[in-house]
């Protein structure tokens, strides 16, 4: 099996460059424009500026990434990318099905950001992965996902 999210990410990267420009363009209005009195210029830039700068926090947060797997022959492939800035490099994880302990889904900030946990046997007994970022995944991608994995627990 094999699948990725680009289509999805591909619309999370629009929607951040549309929200860039209307927050540059509503800036502009309110202090070139004599639509509005100097205080509702202040009041009107600071209350677009907070509910921007909350929206990128909580996008932070989430950190929505580029997900792509593939299940080989013998080995599982995990290649992932996150959104934010300054932080994306590209990574893979390269798992022997034989050395495959299983898997994990963790939940947090309300069901919003989601992360899968996944576990090899080595020689001194079973370790963990970092976490890798599912939230921008569609539910129908988990769900095939989990299925696959599944398979060689």
């Amino acid at each position: 099996m094999i699948f990725d999210n680009r289509d999805i990410i591909l619309k999370l990267n629009k929607r951040r460059y549309i929200l860039i420009l209307v927050y540059v363009t509503l800036m502009i209005i309110f202090f070139f424009s004599g639509f509005f009195e100097e205080n509702q210029k202040v009041i009107l830039a600071i209350s677009i500026s907070v509910i921007y700068i909350i929206y990128n926090i909580i996008s932070y947060h989430i950190n929505f990434s580029y997900f792509s797997f593939r299940d080989d022959q013998e080995s599982l492939m995990f290649r992932f990318v996150s959104l934010r800035p300054l932080d994306n490099n590209k990574k893979a994880i390269k798992i022997s099905k034989r050395d495959f302990a299983g898997f994990k889904f963790e939940k947090s900030f309300f069901g919003y950001k989601e992360n899968l946990i996944l576990s090899i046997k080595t020689k001194k007994g079973v370790a963990n992965y970092p976490p890798i970022s599912l939230s921008a995944l569609s539910q129908k991608h988990k769900l095939m996902l989990k299925q696959s994995l599944n398979q060689f627990v």
